[in-house]
């Protein structure tokens, strides 16, 4: 008797933990319910914070209005002459990996209402028209063969074709289309926010992308800020109050179906967006061609453009009259932002054939190559105490801070060094070459570290022994007469 009830003493005890095991797993898979309370309980998925360096592509008919300029080219005929006869996916990704980029995917619908995937909702899609061909999906395929992870993203304004499945009215684009139309914003027409809804959880739902971006519609906050009608998310008093952007309530419906059908199908995504477009919390900010000024406690993106901001409209398309940036210039962003808890998302806008220039292959070639060498102290790295020590610094904030050609980009020099970390390593990387010697400050045994903290130094993509010495003013390390590469250069400093 005493056997059956510790018999049962057990079986009930078993079925006590898997009781608690289901609720817990219950409550791990908890739906995420549209309103900013239940979304800011999503986390930033443990692989993102290891991403640091992405490629995406803005491919569409405004590269062919700028080839054609002098004609007076409108957006319809654009489409039409937009054949991207030579694009294919599988060198796009190959040429994304040889850059060293951790994620990549492309702009999936940009201001006009071409989609850059297989829509069944609207016939305005670069299947059925232009290029004839699933941007998204083949790009989608091609860039997870390579183990990268997949972004979208978003930069919608316009929506043509049929409104919605359930709303069969069809909206003819004009021929000669504003680029800033922002005609789904009207108040007054709600079956145009569910027209959008249904394209991007369309986008979202086909491809699954890791990674969404949406860019200044989705809330509107940037166009307050550049208007000098809010500051730091503040209201300025007497000032109009117009955004033009999605109801909230628009907005929490889709970020609650994109993380749950995530949930469902056990992945982790990200949602990135601008400025203060939704509340801190639910997802990460972005900059857009600009940087962030000091280390910052949370992580954050920056979309930065290869091509120089000098010929308008749309610099963010291929034309050949912007030059692309050179790689020195590109590496310091990337170590810098990485220094600051950032990455960085880089546009590289291919020809309306959808080639890529020699030059730009050179360029990501060469960031590639430069990562292959220094990629441990980029990659699946966290800040340190200090993001780095120098004379120079970013002067401007925020999106487009960097200025047309780049004129608000710091010149950075051999006493400007940044520091990330990884394990019980410290990677101090100088963004010019200091000849003989490096004096790094902030690793002195008076300030963050102590004596005896340091077990070895070297010098990432170099063989030489290096001569150092560890003082209460700092670290001093004798350098090699050979460069290991031709940019920024790493420290790798090991502890005890």
């Amino acid at each position: 008797m005493k056997m059956k009830r510790k018999g049962l003493l057990f079986l009930s005890a078993v079925a006590a933990l898997l009781g608690l095991t289901a609720c817990n797993q219950e409550v791990a898979q908890e739906a995420f319910e549209p309103n900013w309370s239940s979304l800011r309980k999503h986390d930033m998925p443990k692989w993102m914070d290891g991403m640091k360096f992405g490629i995406y592509c803005h491919w569409g008919p405004q590269m062919v209005k700028i080839q054609h300029a002098d004609q007076g080219m409108g957006t319809i005929e654009a489409i039409e002459n937009w054949t991207g006869e030579n694009f294919d996916a599988a060198e796009w990704a190959d040429l994304f990996e040889s850059a060293g980029a951790q994620f990549a995917g492309p702009v999936a619908w940009h201001v006009t209402g071409m989609l850059n995937w297989d829509s069944e909702i609207t016939d305005w899609n670069t299947v059925d028209r232009g290029p004839k061909v699933d941007i998204a999906g083949e790009l989608a395929r091609e860039i997870r063969k390579r183990d990268m992870k997949y972004i979208m993203t978003f930069h919608s304004s316009s929506i043509w074709g049929q409104v919605s499945r359930e709303n069969e009215t069809y909206r003819e684009p004009s021929d000669e289309v504003d680029l800033l139309n922002i005609d789904f914003k009207n108040r007054t027409r709600p079956d145009l926010w569910q027209g959008w809804y249904e394209r991007i959880t369309e986008a979202t739902d086909r491809y699954q992308p890791d990674m969404v971006w949406v860019d200044v519609g989705f809330g509107g906050t940037v166009q307050t800020i550049k208007r000098g009608r809010a500051i730091g998310g503040r209201l300025l008093p007497g000032k109009e109050n117009t955004v033009p952007c999605f109801p909230e309530s628009g907005q929490q419906r889709f970020l609650a179906r994109y993380f749950n059908e995530a949930q469902k199908d056990g992945r982790e995504v990200e949602f990135i967006y601008k400025s203060y477009d939704i509340p801190p919390g639910v997802g990460m900010r972005n900059v857009e061609n600009g940087s962030l000024i000091g280390l910052q406690f949370d992580p954050w993106m920056a979309d930065i453009n290869m091509a120089e901001h000098r010929n308008y409209p749309t610099p963010w398309f291929y034309n050949p009259k912007n030059p692309m940036k050179d790689t020195n210039h590109l590496v310091d962003l990337l170590v810098d932002m990485t220094s600051k808890n950032g990455r960085m998302l880089l546009n590289v806008p291919p020809k309306p054939d959808g080639t890529f220039t020699q030059n730009q292959k050179t360029q990501l070639k060469a960031i590639g190559d430069w990562l292959k060498i220094n990629g441990e102290a980029i990659y699946d790295t966290v800040p340190w105490s200090y993001f780095g020590e120098g004379p120079t610094e970013e002067t401007v904030t925020g999106h487009h801070a960097h200025g047309r050609l780049d004129r608000n980009v710091p010149k950075w020099t051999k006493e400007d060094i940044r520091f990330t970390q990884k394990g019980k390593n410290l990677y101090a990387i100088v963004l010019d070459w200091p000849s003989e010697e490096l004096v790094v400050r902030a690793f002195g045994f008076d300030g963050k570290l102590y004596p005896n903290d340091i077990k070895s130094v070297r010098l990432l993509g170099s063989d030489s022994k290096l001569e150092w010495e560890h003082t209460a003013e700092a670290l001093v390390v004798k350098l090699p007469a050979e460069r290991p590469c031709e940019y920024a250069y790493a420290l790798k400093v090991e502890r005890n």
